[in-house]
């Protein structure tokens, strides 16, 4: 349980709130998922690990400005830290900042089953939407979230703004 009631079907994957000690797990999630990105470039380890560096802190400091009351969650396989999911849940609209699992655990359930938890949880917690924004270059979190009924709600030029409703 994470204090406002977002709970996995799955027994296996549990959510807590991410503390000081998670910090270098989340850098490496951060890495790792982003290493997949930059993987055609061919760029040196260390002028990767630099980038990715750079990467990390600016999303993080980002994170927290336009943010601020976001809460960071760890997900956890047989409690074992799989992912992690930032979560900004206050108002009638709550908004998904980031999800992300390492590419090990990927395409097992869990990133659907975590996102039904939180859309439960909003709509439990009376928000009226659950919102994200996708990489329009994501294909395969857009399906997800198309699959789990979510709705392209804009655009700009690097992502795509959706909403999933709920009825009352």
């Amino acid at each position: 349980m994470t204090g406002i009631g977002v709970v996995p079907l799955d027994p296996a994957t549990q959510l807590r709130p991410a503390t000081a000690q998670d910090g270098p797990f989340i850098a490496h999630l951060f890495k790792t998922a982003r290493a997949e990105d930059f993987a055609a470039a061919a760029l040196p380890a260390p002028v990767l690990d630099m980038l990715l560096e750079q990467q990390f802190l600016a999303q993080t400091r980002g994170y927290a400005l336009q943010y601020p009351g976001a809460i960071s969650l760890i997900a956890l396989r047989h409690d074992e830290p799989v992912g992690r999911l930032i979560l900004e849940a206050t108002g009638r609209s709550w908004r998904l900042v980031d999800i992300v699992l390492l590419p090990s655990w990927r395409g097992q359930g869990i990133g659907g089953d975590l996102m039904e938890a939180v859309a439960r949880a909003a709509q439990a917690g009376e928000a009226d939407e659950l919102c994200l924004a996708v990489l329009a270059t994501n294909v395969a979190a857009r399906r997800l979230y198309e699959r789990l009924g979510f709705v392209e709600t804009g655009q700009d030029d690097t992502h795509i703004a959706m909403a999933r409703r709920f009825e009352r």
